[in-house]
């Protein structure tokens, strides 16, 4: 009756922990649609109250006191405080020339403008409209408080549902939005201090080109990255031979570059020829910029989670520690690399024992490669063995060939072993992330645990493991890419030039 009770209560305060977490994050989705709509209902309110206006800022030596309309269908009234501020009013609906009849040689002789249906009123110049101002500083904001709620939502993700690919997904939202954040309020600024060289055209132009901002800000980041790439991949050369992975580090530190000199060289050069070619050539360069910064994002949301999966504390309640498996030695004894998983478990065991005296079985997992003189688990089971922890407490799993089945292997067995277990698994540092992934896909929902490797190897096994991560959810990633094509190509097809 006791352990019926205790196995419920278990239960019970997993489900209670997983309702408290989904209520959290139900709640910050709710803000965010509350903050939306209130932006959307904002924008049209404040474009409705300044409908039928136009603020014009005029260059130095240009007057507002000389402008006229051509054809009547609005009237100008000069700012009585600011001789170069004008006020358009709307009269009627159509286009209209603003002649300066004062004008000078060297000096803009008219403003041309369009009256909209409901009396807004469009700079065809520089695409400034009714309440332009307003709509610029309510975006900012949106923006900034956007990015708070989902810097806030990643936090909690860490923290309670770090093996998820929907954290990473977070955490590259929060780093795009960030730079995004940054970009509009320095953009707000500059607006509102000078009007007249930041307009709306300068607006749109940042939208279009965030993915390029991105790609700016976090260009240092991306350079350090892409120099200890290669140092990686030498080392790994000098001490394991030549082969296509321990070169991958030189492709995509190259790729990287490559990418830095086309959004630099060509990407940022002014491009002329007729309408239609620019806006083309503008979703071009959008969508890949932001292509660019969407893989970055990942890229630096997946190694900042596996960071955080290394490093924190896991709870000493566990029955099993599931090793994982990996190559092993011409002789048969585990490679530095697989060694180091075993005493990673062995010293986690240790830990538990000594914080609350409850013991915890062993299950080494891995089967027998093709060049493998013995299964990667009996290779684990001697080691353990030679190591002091008694046969009684391994379980071996010999039948697997990847990390899934790893998993679901190591599943069939503990169960068989213990009704209600709670698991930990033994990898590699940088292998955490994805294998609690995985564990989580195959029902396990175990904690990680993971070993030191050495320096040399952990950039170009990091770029392995984001390989992996993207191969598995490559049709999200797909969906991603048609949306920006599409998004871009819309924007850069209706925005002002």
């Amino acid at each position: 009756m006791g352990i019926t009770s205790k196995r419920y209560a278990g239960v019970s305060n997993k489900n209670m922990k997983d309702h408290t977490n989904n209520k959290q994050q139900r709640k910050l989705g709710i803000a965010m649609l509350v903050i939306t709509i209130l932006f959307i209902v904002s924008m049209f309110a404040g474009t409705m109250v300044s409908m039928g206006e136009l603020d014009i800022y005029l260059p130095d030596g240009i007057s507002a006191e000389g402008f006229v309309p051509e054809n009547g269908i609005v009237e100008i009234s000069a700012d009585t405080y600011n001789s170069r501020h004008m006020i358009v009013h709307a009269k009627g609906r159509g286009k209209e020339y603003l002649i300066n009849q004062k004008a000078e040689e060297c000096q803009p002789s008219f403003e041309y403008v369009k009256v909209l249906r409901g009396g807004m009123i469009v700079n065809e110049a520089n695409g400034n409209y009714s309440g332009y101002k307003s709509s610029v500083v309510m975006t900012a904001v949106y923006v900034l408080m956007m990015e708070i709620l989902l810097a806030v939502s990643f936090v909690i993700r860490c923290k309670n549902d770090l093996f998820s690919y929907t954290t990473i997904y977070f955490g590259g939202a929060v780093l795009f939005m960030a730079g995004v954040a940054v970009s509009l309020a320095v953009v707000t600024l500059k607006m509102m201090s000078d009007p007249i060289t930041y307009t709306m055209a300068y607006f749109y132009s940042q939208i279009k080109g965030a993915g390029s901002t991105f790609m700016l800000f976090s260009l240092p980041l991306l350079l350090v990255f892409s120099l200890a790439l290669p140092i990686s991949n030498i080392s790994l050369i000098r001490r394991e031979g030549l082969n296509f992975v321990n070169v991958l580090g030189f492709i995509l530190s190259g790729l990287i570059l490559l990418s830095y000199l086309v959004e630099i060289f060509y990407v940022g050069r002014n491009i002329s020829g007729s309408e239609t070619y620019v806006r083309i050539t503008g979703a071009i360069d959008s969508t890949l910029t932001t292509c660019f910064a969407y893989l970055e994002d990942m890229l630096i949301s997946a190694m900042l989670c596996g960071i955080i999966s290394v490093k924190r504390k896991v709870a000493f309640d566990k029955t099993h520690v599931m090793i994982l498996g990996c190559a092993i030695s011409d002789d048969g004894t585990p490679l530095p690399l697989l060694a180091g998983r075993v005493d990673r478990a062995i010293e986690f065991a240790n830990a538990q024992k000594a914080a609350t005296g409850k013991g915890i079985k062993f299950v080494p997992s891995g089967g027998q490669g093709s060049d493998e003189v013995i299964s990667e688990a009996e290779s684990m089971r001697r080691y353990l063995i030679s190591k002091g922890i008694s046969d009684d407490d391994i379980i071996a799993e010999d039948k697997s060939a990847n990390t899934e089945e790893n998993m679901r292997f190591s599943l069939e067995k503990i169960r068989a072993d213990c009704e209600e277990p709670k698991i930990v698994f033994s990898t590699s540092n940088y292998h955490v992330l994805r294998s609690g992934i995985i564990s989580k896909n195959e029902g396990l929902d175990a904690d990680g645990v993971g070993s030191k490797t050495r320096w040399y190897f952990w950039p170009n096994a990091a770029v392995r493991e984001f390989v992996g991560l993207l191969v598995s959810k490559k049709k999200e990633h797909a969906f991603w890419a048609v949306f920006f094509i599409v998004l871009f190509a819309v924007i850069n097809m209706i925005m002002p030039m």
